[in-house]
């Protein structure tokens, strides 16, 4: 959504969403690289399962959650300030289920 929103263009690849995001300052770089880690611990709990470490499983639930929050925080802050800058008077508008008020 907010790549179409934001008018980013088509991605070239499933990464380049990442890429565009960060570019347009929606996400930072530190988020870009968490967010390929996510990626590809997800594509090996869902493609190769018979493989996974069930330690590693209960470590990255246990010590990354935070790593969700941080991304809302960012989507958050890119959304206001586009908001802000477009003119939009509360800079909370149109962020309901985004975790704004």
């Amino acid at each position: 959504m907010l790549v179409q929103g934001l008018r980013l263009g088509l991605p070239a690849e499933e990464d380049d969403i990442f890429d565009k995001l960060a570019r347009h300052g929606v996400l930072s770089q530190k988020m870009v690289e968490t967010l390929r880690r996510m990626k590809g611990f997800r594509n090996i709990l869902i493609h190769e399962y018979g493989r996974v470490d069930d330690i590693i499983v209960f470590d990255v639930a246990f010590n990354c959650l935070g790593d969700f929050e941080d991304f809302k925080q960012e989507v958050l802050a890119a959304i206001k300030k586009f908001h802000f800058a477009s003119g939009t008077r509360n800079p909370n508008e149109g962020t309901r289920g985004l975790g704004g008020s």
